[in-house]
């Protein structure tokens, strides 16, 4: 009796677990993709302008107001970055967890009674 239970009761959460490691694979590639430098050109043109900007800076303390500026925008990308890693590790460490339950159940989806 127990043994059935049992069954049920896995034949119910491996698809349920499975269905959820996969929703969260997908999360992890799609929060990804976007890290891709696609437009590696216009970058380069960004960081040209940026870079002439600095260039046409005559007075010493504008060039500091700029270069202030630009650091505090990179210290804040940090921290967003740094937020979604630790999201991304959360999301992994769910997935090592449910990987392992599944390994640990090694049932199969027939329901075949043997």
């Amino acid at each position: 009796m127990y043994q059935s239970q049992t069954s049920v009761f896995m034949n119910i959460v491996r698809p349920f677990l499975l269905f959820i490691s996969i929703l969260l694979f997908g999360w992890l590639l799609m929060s990804n993709l976007n890290l891709i430098n696609v437009a590696k050109t216009l970058n380069e043109a960004e960081i040209g302008s940026e870079v002439e900007k600095v260039n046409a800076f005559t007075n010493m303390d504008r060039l500091k107001e700029f270069t202030i500026e630009k650091i505090n925008y990179l210290e804040l990308i940090r921290e967003r970055l740094s937020e979604n890693a630790m999201v991304r590790i959360v999301v992994i460490s769910v997935l090592v967890v449910i990987q392992i339950m599944l390994y640990m159940t090694k049932g199969n989806f027939s329901g075949s009674k043997s």
